[in-house]
């Protein structure tokens, strides 16, 4: 018996040209006369649907002012400047990952299977940095209060990583029991750690004369 076939992607392209939003004027000497030199073609990556991937086919255009033949380009309104992907994407993936809590792995699979948008964890990661300063977060919260109007109830959903302690660490006497601590802090982020505690020992047998 075969394998089944896999569904179709449909490819749908929008094209943008600097063409359609000439400079004013030349950067340089103010010249209002120019012509059109170079270009250059740039393919973007929009948010699809599933069974469609949306492409958007840029086209940058090089300026020639006819006064100080000075090269020069524009910034074109509707595209972000060296980047492969649209401004929906990058807010599509910072909204869920900043204000709804969703997980930045289940984010990028999101955008690959639902929204068609080839893209790796790193560089959703690289934009949940810049927009969140992610780098500023604490990396110890056993001291972070919970929420005053917090209802005892959690739900957990989210990636987890375990990393073992490093070699040079020091160890304890062996009588530690880890326990796995939850924190819900103010800003609705969900903090879960290891923490030892250690355990009663056992006062010795008393002697009777």
């Amino acid at each position: 018996m075969g394998k089944p076939l896999k569904s179709e992607i449909r490819i749908e392209t929008r094209e943008i040209s600097d063409a359609d939003y000439p400079p004013n004027q030349c950067p340089k000497c103010n010249s209002q006369e120019f012509t059109r030199g170079s270009y250059y073609f740039r393919d973007l990556q929009e948010l699809g649907e599933p069974g469609v991937a949306r492409r958007i086919r840029y086209e940058s255009v090089i300026w020639i002012c006819k006064t100080c033949k000075t090269s020069f380009s524009i910034k074109h309104p509707d595209i972000p400047y060296r980047s492969s992907y649209m401004p929906g994407v990058i807010t599509y993936a910072t909204t869920r990952i900043l204000q709804k809590g969703d997980p930045a792995r289940r984010v990028t699979d999101d955008l690959k299977e639902l929204h068609n948008v080839d893209i790796s964890l790193g560089t959703v990661l690289s934009w949940v940095n810049k927009d969140g300063n992610l780098k500023e977060i604490p990396i110890e919260f056993t001291k972070e209060p919970p929420l005053s109007d917090f209802s005892g109830v959690l739900g957990v959903d989210g990636t987890f990583k375990s990393v073992k302690a490093k070699k040079n660490e020091q160890r304890g006497e062996g009588n530690e029991l880890p326990f796995l601590h939850l924190t819900h802090l103010q800003d609705g982020r969900l903090v879960a750690y290891w923490q030892e505690g250690k355990t009663k020992k056992k006062s010795p047998p008393s002697s009777k004369n």
